[in-house]
């Protein structure tokens, strides 16, 4: 962050770049999906004509929150595109701010239920609520590999370009999703945001139902504060 910005200033710089590395990873489609809390994103996009919302809420040891929530739709154009919005409210350092992001997703190589491999591409544009003004444009290129029947491997990597500061970060992310059940699924992601927000977390998904998952995670670093993170989220989908 950029010195000079003073206390708010750098409240308000935390959750631009917290909301535009979430907003890329609140999105799956395709079995073995991830989604949700999860920092890193794979190669599935939802059915054209389904609907999602996903939220979740993450605290801190040192007192540090993040509350969000992110609907989204996938619609056919030639093929299914996902188009969703998401709205974080943050605290950081005794301090409050809120943004949220249009994000947009779609398959380059589809992950079927019968693919090992799959990728995609995904973008957000991130408002900043405090300005009302765009904040940030993120890219991500999600990768999928299926190894066997229980077992994915996610990997990405992107870009995010702070307006106000005219920053470039590169970010990437290494996961895998491993099935324990039909019910539930294990989780465990390595991940960089951005320069300052480096962190891993793992996690388990109880699925009691298609259409719905509860999400207990725990992480450390998880926005750039040196502190271990606890997650819980719910993720519908009809």
């Amino acid at each position: 962050m950029s010195v000079g910005w003073g206390r708010s200033g750098r409240v308000r710089a935390t959750c631009i770049v917290v909301t535009a590395a979430l907003a890329l990873a609140a999105s799956h489609g395709a079995a073995l999906a991830i989604g949700g809390a999860f920092a890193v994103d794979n190669a599935g996009v939802d059915d054209a004509g389904s609907c999602k919302v996903e939220a979740w809420a993450s605290a801190a040891r040192n007192g540090d929150r993040v509350f969000a929530v992110a609907p989204a739709c996938a619609v056919p154009l030639g093929q299914p595109v996902e188009f969703g919005l998401q709205f974080d409210r943050v605290r950081f350092d005794g301090q409050w701010a809120s943004a949220g992001a249009l994000t947009a997703k779609t398959s380059l190589i589809p992950l079927t239920d019968h693919a090992h491999f799959g990728a995609a591409i995904s973008g957000a544009a991130v408002l900043s609520f405090a300005t009302n003004e765009i904040a940030a444009y993120v890219l991500n290129i999600p990768l999928s590999f299926r190894v066997a029947e229980p077992l994915q491997l996610n990997v990405q990597g992107g870009g995010l370009w702070e307006r106000s500061t005219g920053h470039n970060h590169f970010t990437w992310g290494a996961g895998f999703q491993l099935a324990l059940t039909p019910q539930l699924t294990f989780v465990g992601e390595l991940f960089s945001l951005a320069s300052a927000h480096r962190g891993a977390q793992a996690g388990l998904r109880y699925t009691p139902h298609e259409k719905i998952d509860f999400d207990l995670i725990y992480g450390h670093n998880l926005a750039g504060e040196k502190s271990g993170w606890l997650t819980v989220g719910v993720n519908i989908r009809f």
